[in-house]
C-alpha cells in the first residue's frame, strides 16, 4: 500500500491539520491571546486539511515539512488574531519571544510529523507484506501482487580490481620446500 492512496492521504492530512491547529491554538492561549470561536477554529482546521491534502501526494521529510509548519504556525496565529477583540493591556503578538516560540513549535512539529509519516509508511509496508503472505498461504495458489517500496540507498561504487591480479593463483608449495 502506498501512503498516497486516498484513505491514507486523508488520514495524513487530518493528522497534520489537527497537530498544527492544536499547537497553534495552545501557543496562542498560552501567550495571552483570546480563544477563537468554535467556527473560527473549525475554519482553521478545514483550511489546514485542504492544504495538507493538496500537498500530501507523497511522503514528506523534515526539510519539506519545516517551511509548511512555519507557514501554518504564523498563518494560524494571524487567523486567530482576526477573531480576537482588542482589550486594554492586550500586548499579544508583539515581540521576539512570540516569534521564537512559534519557530520552536514549528520545528518540533515538523520533526514529529516527519517521523510519524515515515513510521506510518513502514507500518503500511509491513502490513501489506504480512497480509499478502497470509493470502498466499491460505489462498492456495492465489496470485497476490506485491510491489515493495524502492528505497534509494547510498551505495559506494565498487573499487576496480585489475583483471590480471584476480586470474593469477598464488597457491602452491612454499619456495623453500624445493631447496
Amino acid at each position: 500500500m502506498l501512503v498516497r492512496q486516498t484513505p491514507f492521504r486523508l488520514l495524513r492530512a487530518a493528522v497534520f491539520a489537527a497537530v498544527s491547529a492544536s499547537a497553534s491554538l495552545l501557543l496562542h492561549l498560552w501567550s495571552g491571546g483570546l480563544a477563537p470561536g468554535p467556527l473560527q477554529f473549525a475554519a482553521a482546521l478545514a483550511l489546514l486539511f485542504a492544504a495538507a491534502y493538496a500537498i500530501g501526494g507523497r511522503q514528506r521529510g523534515f526539510l519539506v515539512l519545516t517551511p509548511l509548519c512555519l507557514a501554518a504556525q504564523f498563518g494560524l496565529h494571524e487567523f486567530f488574531e482576526l477573531g480576537a477583540t482588542a482589550t486594554a493591556g492586550h500586548a499579544h503578538g508583539a515581540g521576539l519571544s512570540m516569534w521564537l516560540v512559534h519557530l520552536a513549535a514549528a520545528l518540533a512539529q515538523a520533526s514529529w510529523l516527519a517521523r510519524g509519516d515515515a513510521a506510518f509508511a513502514r507500518l503500511l509496508d509491513a502490513l501489506t507484506l504480512y497480509f499478502a503472505r497470509a493470502v498466499r498461504v491460505l489462498g492456495a495458489g492465489l496470485l497476490v501482487a506485491i510491489r515493495p517500496r524502492r528505497v534509494a540507498l547510498r551505495a559506494q561504487a565498487p573499487r576496480p580490481v585489475p583483471a590480471v591480479r584476480t586470474a593469477i593463483s598464488h597457491r602452491g608449495p612454499p619456495r623453500f620446500a624445493f631447496s
